[in-house]
């Protein structure tokens, strides 16, 4: 419903009653509508971080060599990248790109938790590797630009999804269609990430 609707049009009377439970109850437990709310933001971080913790730790100490060469930094991206983009490309839950997408767009509290501890984790990673890539500081205005745009082109499948398997007359991303889908963007990125 927050997604749906945003969160000011959303009541927590309309939630007690889609959820079936009483609104008091909703009260004690959440207290009150802006706490279920960061619950919502909670519940999607919780899933999203069991692929971003351990990618993230992983990425973190392979960076701490400061002899990467630019073929180990391009398939380390890959890795990073990888299941967010897998997680774009299958079926998650509407709502909660829906959410995501409403959270943004009112930039309050849900957005704040979300930014932080989900799209800020993996946008200032990338920014690390794309700034290596680069030669550049990951907070140099270039390379966060860069990998805002790599990382953006893995979000827009998400948001373009219908759109993409419409064009592609494909009835999802499974299978071999993820592995085309996955090889195509790489190949983009990668040549993104050429010059200096």
């Amino acid at each position: 419903m927050f997604g749906g609707l945003g969160y000011e049009r959303t009541s927590t009377r309309a939630i007690a009653r889609r959820a079936g439970v009483s609104l008091p109850a909703l009260q004690y437990y959440f207290g009150g509508k802006q706490g279920l709310h960061r619950a919502c933001a909670e519940y999607i971080i919780a899933d999203v971080h069991t692929w971003l913790a351990p990618v993230a730790a992983q990425a973190r100490a392979t960076l701490a060599s400061p002899t990467l060469a630019r073929p180990a930094l391009l398939d380390l991206l890959h890795d990073v990248l990888q299941p967010f983009l897998e997680g774009m490309a299958t079926e998650r839950p509407e709502s909660w790109i829906l959410f995501f997408t409403r959270a943004h767009s009112e930039r309050g509290a849900a957005f704040d938790v979300l930014f932080e501890r989900v799209a800020g984790t993996l946008i200032g990673i990338a920014a690390q590797i794309v700034g290596r890539i680069l030669e550049r500081a990951p907070d140099d205005p270039e390379a966060m630009i860069r990998a805002l745009s790599v990382v953006g082109q893995m979000a827009l499948v998400r948001r373009s999804r219908p759109i993409i398997l419409r064009a592609l007359r494909w009835p999802d991303f499974s299978g071999k269609r993820l592995g085309i889908l996955t090889d195509a963007l790489w190949k983009q990125i990668e040549s993104g990430l050429q010059g200096h």
